[in-house]
């Protein structure tokens, strides 16, 4: 039987992504690449090494940032709020990949994704070194001021925890929905899905854009904020579409019209 006309535009690599079913050795090396970018970042943020790539790389660094008051994890303030945020996404992410997820990666899109999100994590470490970019409070570095004296730090602390708290809880409801035997074949317009049919997207948007802006500032912020919406809309939700086109997704388009984020787009 040949293949519906619309399944032949997908690439080989999203179709093996839909399959369903756990592999052991992707979900195992997923979570041993996630956990092992937790140590990256910290031997980043306190032994120096981080400060001598930024120079290496032409930047001017923080004076005495290694050198700062500590918290009890050996890191200033602020560092240890970034290194924080660095810790909430792999729990997150191992979360899912673990508990909630029920497509079988092979362990190289795994260890892609691992990357992807490594890669991202490191770029935001440096720029908090980085005297031109580093969103540490100038004055006040300490818990106690931190965030009244760089009011953005409030900002992107607070789309992270909002962006981080919806791609989990739309998934945790999307695979209760999935379990409940009633709804087999059909797809989740319920919770969270019902506000924008790719919530976790934008969920995954906002708390990195936070994450960006508690690192490097607000333009630092909009602009991943622009990168990802961007790369979500003009590829993963089209791709997404187009695999789900014979699966009831005219109705849910009608039933949950917004695609990204409820009531924008």
């Amino acid at each position: 039987m040949a293949k519906d006309s619309t399944q032949q535009d997908l690439p080989a690599w999203f179709a093996e992504t839909r399959k369903k079913g756990v592999s052991v050795a992707g979900n195992a090396l997923f979570t041993f690449l996630r956990l092992a970018d937790l140590p990256l970042q910290y031997w980043l943020l306190s032994s120096g090494v981080g400060l001598k790539l930024v120079e290496k790389l032409g930047g001017r660094t923080i004076p005495g940032v290694v050198t700062l008051p500590a918290t009890a994890i050996g890191l200033s303030p602020y560092h240890s709020l970034v290194f924080g945020l660095a810790i909430g996404s792999a729990a997150k992410q191992i979360y899912w990949c673990l508990g909630v997820a029920d497509n079988k990666f092979d362990p190289g899109f795994s260890t892609m994704v691992a990357a992807y999100n490594t890669v991202l994590n490191t770029v935001n470490t440096l720029l908090t070194l980085w005297a031109v970019t580093s969103n540490r409070p100038a004055v006040g570095d300490s818990w106690s001021t931190m965030f009244t004296t760089q009011p953005s730090l409030a900002l992107g602390a607070g789309l992270y925890g909002l962006g981080l708290f919806t791609e989990w809880w739309c998934e945790v409801q999307r695979k209760r929905f999935k379990q409940n035997p009633a709804n087999k074949g059909k797809l989740c317009t319920e919770g969270l899905f019902g506000l924008a049919r790719n919530i976790n997207y934008g969920g995954y948007t906002l708390w990195r854009a936070g994450y960006s802006i508690v690192c490097a500032g607000l333009p630092a912020g909009l602009g991943m904020f622009m990168f990802l919406a961007g790369d979500f809309s003009q590829r993963a939700i089209p791709l997404l579409e187009t695999y789900l086109a014979k699966k009831h997704w005219k109705e849910v388009k009608k039933e949950v019209p917004y695609k990204l984020f409820p009531y924008i787009y």
